[in-house]
């Protein structure tokens, strides 16, 4: 006999209950696992937002530092926005919805927005390094730049204060360019001040090739020790600086070499050993040389070489810091404004301006003058026999006679006055030919007043003393060189400075291929050029800082190139 057990309907409600609750902690559960996995996703989500906010940050920070490097404008994502500073001096960002804003988007980055603010110290009519002067020299090369960025309401900001220098070509006692089979220099000289090789052209690796062969007595270094007195009192006081607990004059000098061996050998030296108690810094403030050192004054290590006379702040292992930011200048290069680096484009043609363009046909041309101010013809200015006069504004030319007065200001010209052995330059002078000074005998001095660039398309010699007086007053030469008279010499193809021993020669002289210095000669200013003959006879360089600052408008290469690194860095907040 079968039995049926029957379920009562209590326990059927109990079953029910029970599986209720099982499938009720199943879904809380299941609720728990889902409300953690959303806010792990949310977290996972914003610190993705927090990343890339930080990415596009920094993307804004090396913009600006790009732009302020390149010349250009480096405030961006900003229009008419002026800056708000609260009672702290601190800047006030606006907020992306400001109208002001109208920021970058970073597609790359799932649109991530930013804008930079670029502030440069020296006249942001402020306070900012806190010495309690606005806008003085120290504040110079000092920049600050302010970013923001944002995604998905997520706001990240930044300021990063930079320090920096311009680095262009004259800034130095010697720039020299691409070289040619010996190198950039050949032969033996003695330099005061800054040298920058670029070396081009140099076989890389090929030990016979030296970027400067530093030979006999050879050297580099900070001061103007051994100047003659009469060459010193023409130009500025050096820069004071304090080092080692003194304060001491510098010249800031550095010795740069991108490619090609440094060769010293028997007494040659880079710097040298600091003294305690003078008025003068001995050691360079840097070397930077890339494939390292040769010659007899080099103790091989299997690597660089290890130089016996090098004394930097440095030492002499650091590489070259500036890449390619630093080329060499060519008449072909666009056109670049002397203050902002800014390019100029020519109406014409709807190009830029190259710098042989711009020269002859902005600073000389005068479309009034038939001849367009441009000598054609070789000039040749003997201290002996010469009187000469051109005029480019005018097309006036005396050949062995003087004007009865000399031009107005705003003429561009050459007076040279052998009974004197004065020269007056002004303005900008294209000369189709080449141009000599020549003396005899003793009788070997020029005396230049004024502010002049001349671009030669030929050969330049200056076999002659070269050198600075005030208002044509051969008594009067105190302070005279660079500020109130500057001569800047541009050559399309060579240049021989000094083919005569114990001269004395005083401006910027560019040759697009080679200068020839192989005497006994002082050279007072900067020397650019493709490469370097300096004989045998070790002549004396010395570079004035303040050139650079004072070139007459149309020198070439004449444009800040500025060197930034990062002193200061902090988050302005999140948001």
């Amino acid at each position: 006999m079968n039995t049926q057990h029957t379920q009562n309907p209590s326990e059927r409600g109990m079953a029910l209950l029970l599986a209720l609750m099982f499938i009720s902690m199943a879904l809380i559960a299941l609720a728990t696992m889902m409300g953690r996995m959303m806010a792990q996703r949310n977290q996972v989500s914003q610190f993705d937002d927090y990343k890339k906010t930080f990415e596009g940050v920094e993307s804004a920070i090396i913009t600006s530092k790009y732009l302020l490097e390149s010349g250009g404008e480096a405030t961006i994502g900003l229009t008419a926005w002026d800056p708000q500073y609260d009672s702290n001096g601190i800047l006030q960002l606006p907020g992306f919805d400001d109208s002001a804003v109208d920021p970058i988007v970073l597609d790359s980055m799932d649109d991530v927005q930013y804008f930079a603010f670029a502030s440069r110290w020296m006249d942001d009519g402020r306070d900012s390094n806190g010495d309690g002067l606005v806008d003085d020299t120290s504040e110079k090369y000092m920049y600050s730049v302010h970013a923001a960025a944002t995604k998905n309401n997520m706001v990240r900001k930044v300021e990063v204060i930079y320090e920096g220098g311009d680095v262009n070509v004259w800034r130095n006692a010697i720039f020299a360019g691409t070289g040619q089979a010996g190198g950039l220099i050949n032969g033996n000289v003695s330099i005061h001040g800054s040298v920058h090789l670029l070396g081009d052209n140099l076989l890389e690796g090929n030990a016979a090739l030296a970027a400067i062969d530093l030979s006999g007595t050879s050297l580099i270094h900070n001061n103007y020790i051994d100047i003659p007195a009469a060459l010193l009192a023409r130009i500025p006081a050096l820069p004071q600086t304090i080092f080692e607990g003194e304060t001491v004059s510098t010249l800031e000098a550095n010795l740069r070499v991108k490619n090609g061996l440094v060769g010293m050998s028997g007494n040659s030296e880079i710097g040298e050993p600091q003294v305690l108690g003078n008025a003068s810094k001995e050691t360079m403030d840097g070397t930077l040389v890339n494939d390292g050192w040769t010659g007899t004054a080099v103790t091989p290590d299997g690597d660089r070489g290890d130089p016996k006379s090098v004394f930097s702040d440095n030492g002499w292992d650091e590489s070259y810091d500036l890449g390619n930011k630093v080329p060499f200048p060519v008449l072909a290069d666009d056109w670049r404004d002397p203050t902002t680096g800014a390019k100029v484009e020519n109406p014409a043609t709807g190009t830029w301006y190259t710098h042989e363009d711009y020269f002859n046909q902005v600073l000389v041309a005068d479309p009034n003058v038939t001849n367009d101010g441009v000598y054609t013809g070789d000039i040749t200015l003997n201290v002996k026999t010469s009187k000469f006069y051109w005029n480019a504004t005018t097309g006036a030319l005396l050949n062995g006679s003087l004007p009865a007065a000399l031009p107005p200001a705003t003429d561009d010209y050459i007076y040279f006055d052998c009974d004197s052995d004065v020269m007056r330059v002004n303005g900008q002078v294209r000369i189709n030919g080449n141009l000599s000074f020549t003396g005899l005998g003793g009788d070997r001095t020029v005396n230049y007043s004024g502010r002049a660039a001349l671009m030669v398309y030929g050969d330049v010699s200056i076999d002659t003393h070269l050198v600075t007086c005030n208002n044509g007053n051969t008594a009067s030469t105190a302070n005279s060189f660079p500020v109130s008279n500057i001569l800047g010499i541009m050559a399309s193809n060579n240049m021989v400075v000094g083919s005569t021993a114990q001269l004395d020669i005083m401006g910027a002289f560019y040759a697009q291929q080679k200068i020839t210095s192989a005497k006994q000669t002082n050279v007072i200013g900067t020397f650019v050029s493709n490469y370097f003959d300096m004989g045998t006879n070790v002549p004396n360089i010395f570079q004035v800082p303040s050139l650079a600052d004072n070139l007459p408008l149309g020198m070439i290469g004449n444009y800040p190139i500025l060197s930034l690194s990062q002193v200061a860095w902090r988050e302005l907040g999140i948001e």
